[in-house]
Protein backbone atom coordinates (compact mmCIF):
# COMPACT_ATOMS: atom_id res chain seq x y z
CA UNK A 1 0.00 0.00 0.00
CA UNK A 2 1.77 3.42 -0.88
CA UNK A 3 1.33 6.42 1.63
CA UNK A 4 1.26 10.06 1.46
CA UNK A 5 1.39 12.45 4.24
CA UNK A 6 0.66 15.85 3.35
CA UNK A 7 1.35 18.60 6.01
CA UNK A 8 0.23 21.95 6.28
CA UNK A 9 1.22 25.10 7.44
CA UNK A 10 1.16 26.66 10.68
CA UNK A 11 3.83 28.78 11.83
CA UNK A 12 6.29 27.93 14.45
CA UNK A 13 3.66 26.99 16.66
CA UNK A 14 2.60 24.56 14.48
CA UNK A 15 5.98 23.67 13.21
CA UNK A 16 6.64 22.32 16.69
CA UNK A 17 3.31 20.87 17.26
CA UNK A 18 3.48 18.64 14.05
CA UNK A 19 6.76 17.60 15.10
CA UNK A 20 5.23 16.41 18.79
CA UNK A 21 2.30 14.85 16.82
CA UNK A 22 4.55 12.46 14.41
CA UNK A 23 6.75 11.42 17.61
CA UNK A 24 3.69 10.74 19.98
CA UNK A 25 2.29 8.47 17.21
CA UNK A 26 5.60 6.91 15.98
CA UNK A 27 6.73 6.13 19.54
CA UNK A 28 3.35 4.57 20.28
CA UNK A 29 3.89 2.13 17.39
CA UNK A 30 2.40 4.56 14.44
CA UNK A 31 5.27 6.13 12.16
CA UNK A 32 3.49 8.04 9.61
CA UNK A 33 6.79 9.43 8.71
CA UNK A 34 8.19 6.32 6.29
CA UNK A 35 5.32 7.99 3.94
CA UNK A 36 6.36 6.86 -0.05
CA UNK A 37 5.57 10.86 -0.36
CA UNK A 38 5.82 13.76 1.74
CA UNK A 39 4.29 17.01 0.51
CA UNK A 40 4.39 20.46 2.12
CA UNK A 41 3.25 23.69 2.89
CA UNK A 42 5.17 26.62 4.98
CA UNK A 43 5.45 25.30 8.58
CA UNK A 44 4.93 21.57 6.76
CA UNK A 45 7.40 22.69 4.14
CA UNK A 46 10.19 22.57 7.10
CA UNK A 47 9.00 19.60 8.71
CA UNK A 48 8.65 18.01 5.51
CA UNK A 49 12.13 18.57 4.49
CA UNK A 50 13.32 17.90 7.72
CA UNK A 51 11.82 14.06 7.14
CA UNK A 52 12.62 13.29 3.83
CA UNK A 53 16.67 14.62 4.49
CA UNK A 54 16.58 12.08 7.38
CA UNK A 55 16.60 14.08 10.07
CA UNK A 56 15.67 12.20 13.60
CA UNK A 57 12.54 12.94 15.20
CA UNK A 58 13.51 12.86 18.99
CA UNK A 59 16.22 15.13 17.91
CA UNK A 60 13.70 17.83 16.23
CA UNK A 61 11.99 17.28 19.42
CA UNK A 62 14.36 18.35 21.62
CA UNK A 63 15.06 21.07 19.60
CA UNK A 64 11.19 22.19 19.98
CA UNK A 65 11.33 21.80 23.96
CA UNK A 66 14.32 24.05 24.12
CA UNK A 67 13.20 27.25 25.72
CA UNK A 68 13.07 29.77 23.28
CA UNK A 69 15.58 33.48 22.80
CA UNK A 70 13.37 36.07 24.86
CA UNK A 71 12.23 37.61 20.92
CA UNK A 72 9.26 39.56 20.27
CA UNK A 73 6.36 37.46 19.34
CA UNK A 74 6.15 37.56 15.63
CA UNK A 75 2.14 38.35 14.57
CA UNK A 76 0.10 37.56 11.30
CA UNK A 77 -2.49 39.39 11.53
CA UNK A 78 -0.87 41.95 8.90
CA UNK A 79 -1.36 38.93 7.09
CA UNK A 80 -4.83 37.98 8.31
CA UNK A 81 -6.22 41.46 7.71
CA UNK A 82 -4.42 42.06 4.05
CA UNK A 83 -6.00 38.65 2.83
CA UNK A 84 -9.17 39.70 4.27
CA UNK A 85 -9.43 43.44 2.72
CA UNK A 86 -8.85 41.99 -0.48
CA UNK A 87 -11.66 39.44 -0.39
CA UNK A 88 -13.68 42.07 0.48
CA UNK A 89 -13.07 43.77 -2.57
CA UNK A 90 -13.58 40.23 -4.27
CA UNK A 91 -16.20 38.96 -6.93
CA UNK A 92 -16.61 36.06 -4.42
CA UNK A 93 -16.10 36.96 -1.22
CA UNK A 94 -17.17 33.73 0.09
CA UNK A 95 -14.89 31.59 -1.76
CA UNK A 96 -12.12 30.47 0.29
CA UNK A 97 -8.61 30.69 -0.25
CA UNK A 98 -7.56 33.69 -2.91
CA UNK A 99 -7.38 33.34 -6.51
CA UNK A 100 -4.86 34.25 -8.53
CA UNK A 101 -5.19 37.88 -9.39
CA UNK A 102 -5.94 38.38 -5.52
CA UNK A 103 -2.40 36.32 -5.11
CA UNK A 104 -1.14 38.45 -7.32
CA UNK A 105 -2.65 41.41 -5.10
CA UNK A 106 -1.37 40.31 -1.80
CA UNK A 107 2.32 39.60 -3.44
CA UNK A 108 2.58 42.80 -4.78
CA UNK A 109 2.26 44.07 -1.11
CA UNK A 110 5.03 41.67 0.26
CA UNK A 111 7.45 42.72 -2.47
CA UNK A 112 6.74 46.27 -0.85
CA UNK A 113 6.83 45.30 3.05
CA UNK A 114 10.03 45.84 5.38
CA UNK A 115 10.53 42.52 7.00
CA UNK A 116 14.17 41.16 6.82
CA UNK A 117 17.02 40.80 4.76
CA UNK A 118 16.44 37.01 1.98
CA UNK A 119 20.11 36.58 3.21
CA UNK A 120 19.39 36.30 6.94
CA UNK A 121 15.76 34.58 6.20
CA UNK A 122 17.36 31.52 3.76
CA UNK A 123 20.10 31.51 6.64
CA UNK A 124 17.56 31.01 8.93
CA UNK A 125 15.80 28.11 7.15
CA UNK A 126 19.15 26.66 6.32
CA UNK A 127 19.85 26.07 9.96
CA UNK A 128 16.51 24.15 10.48
CA UNK A 129 18.17 21.73 7.87
CA UNK A 130 21.31 21.45 9.66
CA UNK A 131 22.29 17.89 8.43
CA UNK A 132 21.58 17.89 4.78
CA UNK A 133 20.60 20.26 2.17
CA UNK A 134 20.73 18.40 -0.91
CA UNK A 135 17.42 17.07 -2.48
CA UNK A 136 16.38 14.18 -1.01
CA UNK A 137 16.12 10.88 -3.09
CA UNK A 138 12.93 10.32 -1.36
CA UNK A 139 9.73 11.86 -2.98
CA UNK A 140 9.44 15.47 -2.14
CA UNK A 141 7.03 18.27 -3.32
CA UNK A 142 7.23 21.67 -1.15
CA UNK A 143 4.32 24.42 -2.83
CA UNK A 144 5.07 28.25 -3.26
CA UNK A 145 3.17 30.86 -4.81
CA UNK A 146 4.67 33.19 -8.16
CA UNK A 147 4.12 36.89 -6.73
CA UNK A 148 3.83 38.13 -10.27
CA UNK A 149 1.57 35.80 -11.67
CA UNK A 150 -0.37 34.29 -8.53
CA UNK A 151 0.18 30.66 -9.49
CA UNK A 152 1.26 27.54 -7.56
CA UNK A 153 4.93 26.36 -8.10
CA UNK A 154 5.54 22.61 -6.68
CA UNK A 155 9.20 22.66 -6.34
CA UNK A 156 10.98 18.88 -6.37
CA UNK A 157 14.52 17.08 -6.78
CA UNK A 158 14.27 18.12 -10.56
CA UNK A 159 13.51 22.02 -10.33
CA UNK A 160 15.86 24.67 -10.57
CA UNK A 161 15.59 25.81 -6.84
CA UNK A 162 17.65 24.28 -4.29
CA UNK A 163 16.14 22.59 -1.21
CA UNK A 164 17.03 25.65 1.08
CA UNK A 165 15.26 27.91 -1.66
CA UNK A 166 12.58 25.90 -1.84
CA UNK A 167 11.68 25.44 2.10
CA UNK A 168 12.38 28.99 1.84
CA UNK A 169 9.96 30.90 -0.94
CA UNK A 170 7.36 27.95 0.73
CA UNK A 171 8.14 29.43 4.58
CA UNK A 172 7.24 33.02 3.24
CA UNK A 173 4.16 34.01 4.30
CA UNK A 174 3.41 37.77 2.92
CA UNK A 175 4.19 40.87 5.36
CA UNK A 176 5.72 38.61 7.58
CA UNK A 177 9.25 37.32 5.91
CA UNK A 178 10.18 38.31 2.59
CA UNK A 179 9.19 36.44 -0.99
CA UNK A 180 12.36 34.33 -2.28
CA UNK A 181 14.38 35.03 -5.20
CA UNK A 182 14.80 32.16 -7.72
CA UNK A 183 16.29 32.21 -11.19
CA UNK A 184 14.98 36.33 -11.18
CA UNK A 185 11.63 35.18 -9.91
CA UNK A 186 9.58 35.74 -6.40
CA UNK A 187 7.84 33.29 -4.47
CA UNK A 188 5.78 33.50 -1.36
CA UNK A 189 4.40 30.93 0.56
CA UNK A 190 1.26 28.88 -0.68
CA UNK A 191 -0.96 28.71 2.76
CA UNK A 192 -2.64 31.95 1.04
CA UNK A 193 -3.95 29.59 -1.36
CA UNK A 194 -4.03 26.83 0.10
CA UNK A 195 -2.48 25.54 3.39
CA UNK A 196 -2.34 21.80 2.43
CA UNK A 197 -2.35 21.58 -1.35
CA UNK A 198 -3.42 17.75 -0.07
CA UNK A 199 -4.58 17.21 -4.49
CA UNK A 200 -0.77 16.61 -4.66
CA UNK A 201 -0.87 13.66 -3.04
CA UNK A 202 -3.35 11.82 -6.01
CA UNK A 203 -2.79 8.23 -6.29
CA UNK A 204 -1.71 6.77 -3.37
CA UNK A 205 -3.95 4.27 -1.40
CA UNK A 206 -3.63 6.06 2.38
CA UNK A 207 -3.21 9.93 2.38
CA UNK A 208 -2.55 11.07 5.77
CA UNK A 209 -2.86 14.97 6.09
CA UNK A 210 -1.69 16.89 9.42
CA UNK A 211 -3.34 20.17 9.26
CA UNK A 212 -3.35 23.03 12.10
CA UNK A 213 -6.91 23.94 12.25
CA UNK A 214 -8.04 26.52 14.26
CA UNK A 215 -11.81 24.79 14.46
CA UNK A 216 -13.89 21.67 12.46
CA UNK A 217 -15.66 20.60 10.55
CA UNK A 218 -13.24 21.36 7.79
CA UNK A 219 -13.72 24.06 4.96
CA UNK A 220 -12.77 23.85 1.80
CA UNK A 221 -10.39 24.46 0.05
CA UNK A 222 -9.18 20.96 1.88
CA UNK A 223 -12.54 19.86 2.29
CA UNK A 224 -12.45 19.79 -1.94
CA UNK A 225 -9.03 18.35 -2.13
CA UNK A 226 -10.35 15.12 0.38
CA UNK A 227 -13.09 15.17 -2.25
CA UNK A 228 -10.74 15.52 -5.05
CA UNK A 229 -8.35 12.27 -3.46
CA UNK A 230 -10.88 9.91 -2.44
CA UNK A 231 -13.01 10.11 -5.78
CA UNK A 232 -9.61 9.05 -7.25
CA UNK A 233 -9.39 5.96 -4.74
CA UNK A 234 -7.45 7.01 -2.36
CA UNK A 235 -7.98 6.75 1.19
CA UNK A 236 -7.95 9.92 3.39
CA UNK A 237 -7.87 10.35 7.04
CA UNK A 238 -7.10 14.63 8.30
CA UNK A 239 -5.81 14.73 11.84
CA UNK A 240 -6.37 18.33 13.47
CA UNK A 241 -5.25 19.58 16.99
CA UNK A 242 -6.98 18.14 19.93
CA UNK A 243 -8.92 20.72 22.15
CA UNK A 244 -5.76 21.05 24.57
CA UNK A 245 -3.34 21.58 21.41
CA UNK A 246 -5.69 24.33 19.97
CA UNK A 247 -5.16 26.21 23.66
CA UNK A 248 -1.84 26.82 23.31
CA UNK A 249 -1.36 26.70 19.35
CA UNK A 250 -3.67 29.64 19.23
CA UNK A 251 -4.40 32.89 18.52
CA UNK A 252 -0.55 33.21 17.24
CA UNK A 253 0.93 30.49 15.16
CA UNK A 254 4.04 32.70 15.18
CA UNK A 255 5.08 32.98 19.12
CA UNK A 256 8.14 31.67 19.87
CA UNK A 257 7.96 31.46 23.34
CA UNK A 258 4.86 28.75 22.91
CA UNK A 259 7.02 26.29 21.21
CA UNK A 260 7.82 24.09 23.91
CA UNK A 261 4.43 23.87 25.06
CA UNK A 262 2.71 22.99 21.36
CA UNK A 263 5.55 20.30 20.86
CA UNK A 264 3.76 19.10 24.05
CA UNK A 265 1.19 19.13 23.27
CA UNK A 266 1.25 17.40 19.91
CA UNK A 267 3.04 14.82 21.59
CA UNK A 268 0.37 13.87 24.18
CA UNK A 269 -2.18 14.05 21.46
CA UNK A 270 -0.22 11.61 19.13
CA UNK A 271 0.71 9.53 22.15
CA UNK A 272 -3.78 9.58 23.19
CA UNK A 273 -4.66 8.91 19.48
CA UNK A 274 -1.72 6.55 18.35
CA UNK A 275 -4.29 3.21 19.36
CA UNK A 276 -7.12 4.14 17.01
CA UNK A 277 -4.56 4.38 14.52
CA UNK A 278 -2.27 1.77 14.41
CA UNK A 279 -4.79 -0.81 13.00
CA UNK A 280 -5.60 1.60 10.06
CA UNK A 281 -1.43 2.14 9.45
CA UNK A 282 -1.13 -1.41 9.44
CA UNK A 283 -4.26 -2.04 7.26
CA UNK A 284 -3.12 -3.74 3.87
Amino acid sequence: MSRALVLSGGGTSGLAWQTGLLKGLRDNGVDLTNADLLVGTSAGAIMSAQLATGHDLDDLYAIQRRRSADLPPRNAMALMQAMADIKRRSKTPDRPGLDASELVELGAAALKATTESEEHRLATVSDYLPSAKDWPDRRLLLTAIDVATGSLVVWNKRSSATLVEAVASSCAAPLVAPPTTINGRRYMDAGPHSGTSAQLAAGHDLVVVIAVARSGPLGPPLSEEVVTLRAGGSRVEVIVPDAESLAVLFPNLLDETRRSLCAEAGCAQGAAGAAAWRDLHAAP
